[in-house]
């Protein structure tokens, strides 16, 4: 989206520096809101089934806080690829009425983020059952 918006001033240097640093501490931040999973895990071993069971204790404020980072970690990336989308769409149908020329990225563009939906869904509603 930056690309289209900057155009021929786009500064490769900087945009890789800016997702090296956000790719460095993305996930220590994933982590630092995911803690409270790791207080109130408990490992519970099976012996007459040889299993070990993962069961999580929560304090109902702590479900409900769960829960909603669970939606969040679900429906922000959702909403910042389809705006993404939506954006470089129009963006483009502007410059190609300036210019001109004619190309089918927009439906790749949208079937993107209502994939990511799609292969998300079923992780969303485990983790909230």
């Amino acid at each position: 989206m930056v690309t289209v918006v900057k155009g021929v001033n786009f500064n490769k240097k900087r945009s890789k520096s800016i997702a090296q640093w956000t790719v460095r501490l993305l996930p220590f931040v994933i982590l630092s809101i995911l803690s409270h999973e790791f207080i109130y895990r408990g490992l519970f071993d099976d012996y007459e089934e040889q299993h070990i069971w993962c069961v999580f204790r929560y304090a109902r404020s702590i479900k409900k806080y769960s829960t909603a980072i669970q939606l969040f970690h679900f429906i922000v990336p959702f909403f910042i690829n389809l705006f993404s989308a939506i954006f470089i769409i129009f963006n483009i149908a502007r410059h190609r009425s300036i210019t001109r020329i004619q190309h089918t990225y927009e439906q790749q563009l949208v079937v993107s983020p209502i994939v990511l939906v799609i292969l998300s869904f079923p992780r969303l509603l485990i983790s909230l059952f």
